[in-house]
């Protein structure tokens, strides 16, 4: 090695530990949540204490992985990563026949989610075609039940015996 290159090397490592270099982003675990829209953070070890939080970070919670940056006042936690590849939305359309007296519940009927969801998720379902007809009701009554992360069981009453379209939304925020 040549004496440039030790010199070089020598400059290399002293500003490495001169800290001159410094992290300006890492990964952290929310050890506690305070009051006032701050949370302390743990990271290999060492703690930071009161870190504020950003406005869209709205329900942090102990346990949360996290973003932190460095700002002029301070350390910032911008959020929480994404720890889980499952979708947090998902929406399709499906159809079930009527009953086979009007003015009477169908059967249950399991949809599955295209994905697994990581939490169970809400389901709202509304129907799309084939509306409530004549009959005993003059409206369409939907029910999801047994949601699951999987997939949720479904029923209809409508005054009619033909089949409906119906569309769910479900998420998991």
């Amino acid at each position: 090695m040549s004496g440039l290159d030790r010199l070089l090397n020598a400059s290399v490592d002293a500003v490495k530990k001169s800290g001159a270099l410094e992290n300006n982003a890492f990964m952290a675990t929310v050890s506690v949540v305070n009051a006032g829209g701050t949370v302390d953070v743990t990271r290999a070890g060492d703690t930071f204490p009161s870190v504020r939080v950003l406005s869209g970070y709205q329900v942090p919670s102990v346990g949360d992985n996290v973003e932190l940056l460095r700002s002029a006042g301070g350390w910032v936690c911008i959020g929480k990563l994404m720890t889980s590849s499952a979708p947090r939305i998902q929406s399709a359309t499906f159809t079930q026949a009527a009953s086979s007296t009007a003015g009477s519940w169908t059967t249950n009927m399991t949809v599955t989610f295209p994905k697994a969801f990581a939490n169970t998720p809400v389901v709202t379902v509304t129907p799309n075609a084939g509306g409530p007809g004549e009959g005993t009701t003059n409206g369409i009554q939907v029910q999801c039940t047994s949601v699951t992360t999987t997939s949720f069981a479904f029923r209809h009453l409508r005054g009619n015996t033909g089949t409906a379209t119906f569309g769910y939304i479900a998420t998991d925020f």
